[in-house]
């Protein structure tokens, strides 16, 4: 399957999401509506689960989360995880440190300016429902930033929503008005990672006990 923008339309303005100022889905920019919506459609659970079977394996290891929002998955996090999270949205990060600042460490960046940060390598990088925010050339850059990050068997561990061939209309309505425009099938996200990644393994999941059900993909992509 070749690679191909699942873009809704150009970004007309230069807030997070792109989303005029009137869309309602806005609101989910403010950090306690998000979390309230999060709880209410029951994500925290899939986040739990997400944690528990990816990060928590790990043991004593260094992590970054980018596009950490609000900081909502640190409040799972292993204590023996050295929790490091970025985001551009600003007023995510402010609550992020106020709430988390004492267990991790938290900073206000885009994808595109990661290496600014000078950040010390990481055992693993999440990306938890990000690379369906970003167009095929910033997840690309991504890659190429989160790759000098990782040390020897380090891995990129990215979870997003998706299509799926034969999804029932209602599930592919709810799927497309997501913030992210870039919604894709599995193996579009699998074949963007592989560009950079040697190894990029793939599991097509759906959403138990939400509110919504909805289908994802769990990339997890082996750095050399």
């Amino acid at each position: 399957m070749p690679v191909v923008l699942a873009s809704k339309g150009k970004i007309k303005d230069g807030s997070q999401t792109g989303l005029p100022f009137w869309d309602p889905r806005k609101v989910l920019e403010y950090p306690p509506i998000y979390n309230l919506f999060q709880r209410a459609v029951g994500a925290d659970k899939s986040r739990r689960a997400f944690i528990a079977e990816h990060i928590a394996p790990l043991g004593r290891a260094r992590v970054l989360e980018v596009g950490c929002g609000p900081a909502t998955n640190c409040a799972w996090m292993p204590r023996e995880i050295e929790y490091v999270g970025c985001d551009r949205n600003e007023a995510y990060i402010a609550y992020a440190r106020q709430r988390y600042g004492d267990r991790a460490e938290f900073y206000s960046s885009p994808v595109g300016q990661l290496r600014d940060l000078d950040l010390k390598p990481f055992k693993a990088v999440i990306a938890v429902a990000l690379l369906h925010h970003l167009t095929d050339a910033q997840v690309l850059t991504l890659c190429d930033e989160v790759l000098p990050l990782l040390g020897t068997g380090g891995i990129l561990i990215t979870g997003d929503p998706c299509f799926v061939a034969g999804m029932r209309r209602f599930e592919r309505f709810i799927t497309s008005r997501d913030r992210g425009r870039y919604v894709r099938y599995p193996e579009q996200y699998r074949e963007l990672l592989a560009m950079k990644f040697p190894v990029v393994d793939m599991e097509v999941q759906q959403s138990q006990g939400t509110l919504i059900s909805q289908n994802g993909v769990v990339m997890k992509a082996q750095a050399s």
